[in-house]
């Protein structure tokens, strides 16, 4: 407590006030006020809200608890910043050290030491070594400490994501599995633990996935027609071999999107070319529907040939059939352009 002693030294001072003035307005003696100056002693409990209005602070900044505490947080946070800048796995285990003993229970600092741990035994111990294992051990013990204590989900869930990668560096794959289905992304981390097949077909379908949502954004808005075409190349990139399966449907919306923009720009030709694959995508799909409801199709693509097309896994938004929802799209007003042409009317009676 020689902190607080320090403080009314340096407040007294301030206000050009004696030891024995301060001892005055207090009703204390002289050298009571000198004992606490030198932390010898501590001002009695209830002449502590009085001594903070006689220096003009609050009790906080008194007991250094309010800027001084946010200063060294700054302070902390600073150079741990700074060691990712550097790479200095050293500099930024001690820092973690360093805060996770000056704020005990603090899940931000008790994180900074789980990666601090599991960084400095891959870059700092001899691979194998009884202190590379207990550098690791000590990160898990750590995420753990998160894990089961933490309520912020965001530092909880970064710490799931470290004790699974820090499990399989050492080897205990089989206690990594648990923590990873916790995990809001599990399926990334799944992918880490599993072996042999069951990994493929995992990373198969986080390929998928990625590619849904990355043709997702480039269509968005249906205005952009270089963006349009891009996901079309991308589906036909990763499903090279034209067994397109669900994204028949996919395509078909594609060629619908492209037709409108390609109607926008009066290049009716080619929009009539893009309707027509349109069409064609949604006769596809029907077909593929129609025998998915026997058994699961697997795609054929060697990109994605751990999977299947499972019409129970798919989403449905309505009764109609696409080859119904082509129709209904050809009424679309940002088709109005072509309504009089022949080919366009042909289109309703296929």
């Amino acid at each position: 407590m020689d902190h607080i002693g320090r403080k009314i030294k340096e407040l007294r001072k301030k206000k050009d006030m004696t030891q024995e003035k301060l001892a005055e307005y207090l009703h204390v003696s002289f050298q009571a006020v000198s004992k606490w100056e030198t932390g010898a002693a501590t001002p009695d409990l209830s002449l502590i809200v009085p001594l903070a209005r006689l220096l003009n602070v609050t009790t906080d900044e008194l007991f250094g608890i309010s800027n001084d505490v946010d200063v060294r947080q700054e302070e902390l946070l600073k150079i741990w910043q700074e060691t990712w800048n550097t790479g200095d796995t050293e500099k930024r285990y001690e820092i973690a050290k360093t805060a996770v003993s000056e704020y005990p229970g603090n899940f931000d600092y008790l994180m900074w030491l789980a990666d601090a741990e599991a960084l400095f035994a891959i870059h700092n111990c001899e691979k194998y070594s009884d202190e590379q294992k207990s550098h690791f051990e000590n990160a898990v013990k750590y995420y753990e400490t998160i894990i089961e204590d933490c309520t912020d989900d965001d530092v909880k869930n970064d710490a799931i994501y470290g004790i699974v990668m820090t499990l399989l560096d050492i080897g205990r794959r089989e206690d990594a599995i648990p923590y990873a289905k916790q995990h809001p992304e599990s399926d990334e981390l799944l992918m880490w633990c599993l072996v042999g097949d069951e990994r493929e077909k995992c990373r198969q379908k986080l390929i998928r996935g990625c590619m849904d949502k990355l043709v997702e954004w480039l269509e968005w808005g249906k205005h952009n027609l270089p963006s349009i075409k891009a996901a079309e190349s991308i589906i036909k990139t990763i499903i090279s071999d034209g067994n397109y399966l669900y994204h028949n449907n996919t395509l078909m919306h594609n060629k619908i999107w492209q037709a409108m923009c390609l109607t926008q720009e009066k290049k009716f030709d080619e929009a009539i070319s893009a309707l027509k694959a349109s069409y064609e995508y949604a006769i596809a799909y029907v077909d593929v529907l129609e025998n998915a409801k026997k058994n699961a199709i697997s795609y054929t693509s060697p990109v994605l040939n751990k999977l299947e097309f499972d019409v129970n896994d798919r989403s449905v938004s309505g009764t109609t059939t696409l080859v119904e929802d082509f129709k209904e799209y050809l009424t679309w007003k940002e088709f109005n352009a072509l309504r009089d042409r022949e080919d366009f009317q042909s289109l309703f009676k296929l």
